[in-house]
């Protein structure tokens, strides 16, 4: 996985896989979805759609999917791009654009004509993806609204799509933080992302986990090394990262405190 940051926004990310394992999603931003390399494929409920090479696809915030790649022996591998299209950035962008009325959209998924300004934004943000560098926000949101325009010239349609999807909308909490727990985003952002003020957060929080969002975050990180450990049998010196931790000293002594043992004699012991 890569991404481009501008400023504390994750804007866009890439994943390169030989492996075609099921990912589950639940994300806070409406994801413009590029096949760059083989197939995504991603099911919604029941529903499975697919994105073959060289398409686009959009898929709705707080949708809760699972995706997974496939790609021809000549291939030899698939690679997949995701762009984050906030709420707050949809609208600053959409605004400039006069939008014909329409009903409410329920579907979740939609494929997405590929237009030239729209492979040109793509293939700008590829560089920047690929090189792992940061990004100006004014760059994307210009590029952005000449992709859109042009999308708007091939099927004005489609923009309600996108205005849609920026609506404010409540997410789960649970999906939001099962999907989440992992990342280390600011209590504030995670509030911002599910569609509530921080003390809302917070007092729902406690209603559906009756635990405080450090004190539970903490405990799933720590169940979710252990599991790692046993499952995997990989060392701690690997599964404190993959566990959401920045510190081995520091996750040795919470495994401890909730485990009464250390992560070392713990893995010794499998």
């Amino acid at each position: 996985m890569k991404y481009i940051q501008s400023g504390e926004l994750q804007i866009a990310a890439s994943c390169e896989t030989t492996c075609n394992r099921i990912t589950e999603v639940y994300h806070p931003s409406s994801l413009l979805l590029y096949t760059q390399i083989g197939k995504l494929h991603v099911i919604v409920g029941e529903d499975e759609f697919e994105i073959p090479r060289g398409h686009f696809a959009l898929l709705r915030k707080y949708t809760e999917a699972k995706m997974f790649k496939t790609w021809s022996e000549d291939e030899g591998l698939a690679k997949t791009y995701g762009f984050g299209l906030t709420n707050d950035f949809i609208n600053k962008v959409i605004h400039q654009i006069e939008l014909p009325k329409t009903n409410h959209i329920n579907d979740s998924f939609f494929d997405i004509p590929n237009t030239k300004k729209l492979s040109d934004l793509m293939n700008s943000l590829i560089v920047f993806i690929d090189d792992e560098k940061s990004i100006d926000i004014n760059t994307v949101e210009v590029k952005t609204l000449e992709a859109l325009r042009a999308l708007a010239e091939a099927d004005n349609g489609i923009l309600n799509i996108f205005k849609e999807f920026s609506n404010n909308e409540r997410a789960s909490i649970e999906k939001l933080m099962r999907h989440n727990f992992l990342y280390n985003i600011p209590l504030e952002t995670l509030a911002k992302q599910s569609g509530r003020s921080l003390s809302t957060f917070n007092r729902e929080f406690k209603t559906i986990f009756n635990d405080t969002p450090h004190r539970w975050i903490m405990k799933e990180r720590l169940y979710h090394a252990r599991n790692l450990m046993k499952s995997n049998k990989d060392k701690p010196s690997k599964v404190y990262l993959e566990s959401g931790f920045e510190d081995l000293s520091h996750f040795s002594k919470a495994f401890k405190k909730q485990f009464n043992i250390t992560p070392s004699d713990f893995y010794k012991s499998l």
